[in-house]
């Protein structure tokens, strides 16, 4: 069977920590976060989407997770975990960085690809190690600058040596307002890291019960 998984984040790898946030200042808290599914399932997350758009009045624009407010981001993640248990074969989860405990060295903005490969590689590797083929989607918009080769390399790497995995793996960045899997995940991916930047929790605790969640630097 085939299998895809898609991945956006929420937050920045930035390092002006001393400034609020998107007021010339960087993010505390950096969260990658995936949803791993069969290709063949892809219509149900287009089924969860659809429906949060008619209760917005029918438009099929896409619509960030940073434009969602706080009571609709509770409703919808009502739906999202009612989703899921519908289908226990969907693993949702995130990694989340503490970044004013990062080790100095990886501090730096000319290390961002190390930190978001070695972030993504924790996160999705061991649940994919016993699958045959898997297509891995990020947000084209979201993956730094000389991640896109190093990241496909250090996933098959990871996969083929340490956990002596068999997979097929395609690495294809895709852009999210055409690819309904990224709409998707970067609502999961904001409800997830808004708990720890801005401790907005009520949706991120509906999908706690749901999420693989591993937490860094905490």
């Amino acid at each position: 069977m085939e299998y895809d998984v898609y991945i956006d984040e929420s937050g920045d790898l930035g390092w002006k920590l001393e400034n609020e946030y998107r007021k010339d200042g960087s993010s505390n808290f950096f969260t990658i976060a995936y949803i791993i599914l069969p290709t063949e399932k892809e219509k149900h997350i287009g089924r969860v989407i659809k429906k949060f758009h008619e209760d917005r009045g029918g438009s099929d624009k896409e619509i960030k997770a940073t434009q969602i407010r706080k009571g609709r981001a509770k409703s919808l993640s009502k739906r999202i975990a009612a989703f899921l248990d519908r289908h226990n074969d969907i693993v949702i989860g995130s990694v989340t960085i503490n970044k004013r405990k990062i080790p100095p060295k990886l501090a730096n903005t000319d290390h961002q690809n190390i930190l978001y490969n070695y972030m993504l590689q924790r996160g999705i590797c061991s649940h994919i190690a016993h699958l045959a083929k898997v297509n891995i989607v990020p947000d084209k918009r979201s993956v730094p600058n000389g991640s896109q080769n190093s990241c496909a390399e250090l996933l098959r790497s990871r996969l083929w040596i340490d956990l002596q995995s068999d997979i097929d793996i395609n690495y294809t960045p895709k852009e999210s307002h055409t690819t309904k899997g990224l709409m998707f995940i970067d609502w999961i991916a904001n409800f997830v890291w808004r708990n720890y930047e801005n401790q907005f929790e009520d949706a991120y605790k509906i999908l706690s019960r749901h999420l693989q969640e591993d937490n860094l630097f905490f």
